[in-house]
């Protein structure tokens, strides 16, 4: 299971797509260079479209997107990306709101600027935005949904029968991807547990959101203005709100991914008094554990030939290990070994089969590393037993693993099935017993 950080798989992917022009503005949350300097993001837009219109793919990241109109068709891809949704519509819309959507939604973005020839918006909420998911490279497969090559191809301006027939087509194709499916607590864009609509047209393309017309919504405070005016402004829909409280989102950079091994071994495994170095280099642990230090093994196995008097820990990779290291692993020094290509026996070494396992054994092989997080059974809170969020209080449980699959809804504090890896990382941590 390769899990990465969200941003990692946006930028994976537009990356490899190998865009010739890039705007990326003040608000680059992903860090991607842009192509040049431009005086505002209007100036930018113009540039991206002109660059589309003569054939060189063009990738825009907005803070807020410009509002402009289609005249030409497009001869490569524009792919518009921002993180809230725009003022007025004048392209077709894909909402990102969860994480484990990000390849699939951006993909098919691609495909439609690419087959349509009309550029795509692309929302990405900050749910998706701070996020860990699943990722498979297969799955962001380029290929097209129709020839490419159409009399479209060698058309020089689209009038506005043109363009609805466009839109008509991507219509056809989202909502036969994206069946009407609004169930949930809340409407909500940031929110991934609540309910919005994938996509959006420009009007009057509003099927796929009719039923807001006379449904009331629960609708969170900080939410509210922003989406009454976004309907109203682009299909006249006054919706019916509820204003509720806010709910607070994790920032990425908090969080670890679920099941990191860092967080059982450190937690279960380890002596206040011990040094514990590692030659795994990953940012979100560097920062949620201060203590770590960073050497290569052979640094290490250096360290514990020399007279050392204290007690050490050293974790790394199964497949970095060499059998002549064993010599010198003496009563000071102490290895977990992460199985990152399978590998379950090494001589001197026990393994375990499962992470809640991982004790004072000598020296061990973990079940899995950081790059092939293996699934166990899910965990499930009873919440009979868990008060935290009812009296206000922060998650003991979260601050100490920093794991994405444990959130707040409303007075319960809860697991998401689809992010949990059944570490039980959580359930050793929990004192109240509220964890199974």
């Amino acid at each position: 299971m390769d899990i990465r950080n969200s941003k990692e798989i946006i930028q994976d992917i537009l990356e490899r797509y190998n865009f010739a022009s890039i705007y990326a503005g003040s608000g680059n949350l992903l860090n991607i260079e842009s192509s040049k300097n431009f005086v505002d993001e209007h100036d930018a837009l113009d540039f991206l479209h002109s660059s589309a219109v003569i054939g060189s793919k063009a990738l825009g990241i907005f803070n807020s997107l410009p509002f402009f109109h289609i005249f030409t068709p497009l001869r490569a891809e524009c792919l518009l990306v921002t993180f809230s949704l725009p003022k007025k519509i004048c392209t077709p819309v894909i909402v990102i709101q969860k994480a484990e959507e990000i390849v699939a939604k951006l993909t098919l973005s691609l495909k439609l600027t690419l087959e349509h020839k009309v550029p795509v918006t692309v929302v990405i909420a900050p749910n998706a935005l701070n996020n860990y998911a699943e990722f498979n490279k297969s799955n962001s497969d380029m290929g097209r949904i129709s020839p490419y090559i159409s009399k479209s191809t060698f058309k020089q301006s689209l009038s506005q029968d043109e363009l609805n027939d466009i839109y008509t087509a991507v219509y056809k194709t989202l909502s036969q991807t994206f069946p009407n499916a609004y169930n949930g607590e809340v409407f909500s864009m940031q929110s991934k547990h609540g309910f919005f609509p994938d996509y959006f047209l420009p009007a009057p393309y509003d099927e796929n959101i009719s039923f807001l017309k006379s449904k009331k919504l629960d609708v969170y405070e900080n939410e509210k203005d922003e989406l009454a005016s976004f309907f109203y402004e682009n299909y006249n829909i006054t919706l019916d709100i509820n204003t509720i409280e806010n709910r607070n989102f994790p920032v990425v950079k908090d969080l670890l991914c679920p099941g990191c091994p860092f967080v059982n071994i450190l937690n279960m495994a380890v002596n206040a008094e011990t040094i514990i170095y590692t030659d795994i280099k990953c940012e979100g642990v560097k920062k949620a554990f201060s203590e770590l230090n960073f050497i290569s093994i052979d640094g290490y196995i250096g360290i514990i030939a020399s007279d050392i008097k204290v007690q050490t820990l050293f974790i790394g990779y199964a497949s970095s290990y060499k059998p002549h290291y064993s010599k010198f692993l003496c009563k000071r020094g102490r290895m977990i070994l992460l199985s990152d290509t399978g590998i379950n026996k090494i001589n001197g070494f026990s393994y375990i089969k499962h992470p809640k396992r991982v004790g004072n054994t000598k020296n061990l092989i973990y079940p899995y590393s950081c790059n092939n997080i293996k699934n166990f059974s899910k965990v499930k809170v009873r919440l009979n037993k868990c008060n935290c969020a009812a009296e206000h209080t922060s998650c003991g449980v979260l601050e100490k693993t920093l794991c994405p699959a444990i959130y707040k809804n409303s007075n319960n504090m809860l697991v998401d099935a689809n992010m949990c890896n059944g570490c039980l990382a959580c359930k050793a941590m929990c004192s109240k017993g509220a964890l199974s």
